[in-house]
């Protein structure tokens, strides 16, 4: 028999594969969604040599922390060099 659980937002039916990866829940996705959003990972591309980048996938709070290395501050430079700067003077 399969158990039928009812949101308690909005009374709609909790669909039966949320139910299968969390029994317990009292909420349909969107309702769940509305409630605590969830933030969206970010990424950035690591120059690590010349001959590629390699993409570098971030929590959207670990993100927030380090953007200052990885966005230029709009003065020509690079990050590196702007960190270096930083750093090293």
């Amino acid at each position: 028999m399969m158990n039928i659980k009812y949101c308690k937002c909005c009374a709609s039916f909790i669909e039966s594969e949320r139910l299968e990866i969390l029994p317990n829940t009292s909420f349909c996705a969107p309702c769940a969604q509305k409630i605590q959003p969830v933030k969206p990972n970010k990424g950035y591309l690591s120059f690590d040599h010349k001959t590629g980048g390699v993409l570098q996938v971030l929590s959207a709070e670990d993100y927030d922390k380090n953007k200052k290395y990885f966005i230029p501050n709009g003065n020509g430079r690079s990050c590196v060099k702007n960190f270096s700067r930083a750093v090293c003077a």
